[in-house]
């Protein structure tokens, strides 16, 4: 406890003694209604830059907590001055050794406080000024059996290999394609008018920007790590599969948000 007016934002009144109480909360790392972004961060202090205000671009004008937390994985300065100087309420900033993306990522997690965390890699940038987090609480709020919003742009066209693919894209294939594949889209509206998408495929969670319920990530565990020397890769295929046996629905934003900053044009189907 301190009497500190140090962190106080204008108007914020100090510490009242008198007032003896706690969070409504047995677990301090799930705050009810909180959104953490977990931004994952390996050098490229240009991409970084301009993927994050992107971000901060949409959500502005949202009137609820936001926590940020920022990985830099490589030691970049650059990187982690611009995370310092950035002007957000809750902020916490790691600095480590690049040890692979899910590392990082889980680092991540780790010290996330919100009950809903959003996955954001820094070669992600929104071309679309959407402010989403509202539309996302409105999903998690009356869809419980929602685990995972996707905020990527079905038809990105960059490096977007499961384009196509009813098992990995539903939402950019057609009705034929989707049945064949032996799955299912369906269009949902929430209360407040917005269209959005659902679906029940096999792969619906990935390393793009995503959405999550923590009480999700909590029941599939952490993301699995390979130890130094072995295949780096993202270990994308086993999480798929804890996901899919949890059998939590998944939901597309139904905005056009993310693209990946990649230049490799998606080659046809």
């Amino acid at each position: 406890m301190t009497s500190s007016e140090r962190h106080l934002i204008q108007g914020q009144g100090r510490w009242n003694y008198n007032d003896q109480c706690y969070k409504d909360t047995n677990n301090v790392f799930l705050e009810p209604g909180l959104f953490s972004i977990v931004v994952l961060a390996h050098g490229r202090p240009e991409n970084t830059r301009k993927s994050v205000l992107s971000t901060l671009d949409c959500i502005r004008s949202y009137d609820g907590e936001v926590e940020w937390v920022f990985v830099e994985n490589g030691g970049n300065k650059a990187n982690l001055e611009f995370f310092d100087g950035l002007n957000v309420e809750r902020k916490v900033i790691i600095r480590q050794k690049n040890y692979g993306i899910n590392e990082g990522l889980n680092q991540g997690w780790a010290i996330s406080r919100g009950e809903f965390v959003m996955i954001h890699e820094n070669d992600w940038e929104a071309v679309k000024q959407v402010e989403f987090l509202s539309l996302a609480k409105q999903i998690f709020s009356e869809k419980g059996d929602v685990g995972i919003i996707q905020l990527r742009d079905p038809f990105d066209p960059h490096e977007n290999h499961g384009r196509g693919k009813p098992l990995y894209n539903p939402w950019s294939c057609t009705e034929e394609q989707v049945k064949q594949a032996g799955c299912r889209v369906w269009r949902e509206q929430t209360s407040k008018g917005h269209n959005y998408l659902m679906a029940d495929f096999p792969n619906g969670f990935n390393n793009n920007p995503v959405i999550m319920r923590k009480a999700v990530y909590y029941q599939c565990g952490p993301y699995p790590e390979p130890p130094v020397g072995a295949d780096p890769r993202h270990g994308e295929t086993e999480y798929q599969a804890r996901v899919a046996k949890l059998g939590c629905a998944i939901a597309y934003i139904g905005v056009p948000l993310y693209w990946h900053m990649g230049r490799v044009q998606t080659q046809g189907f």
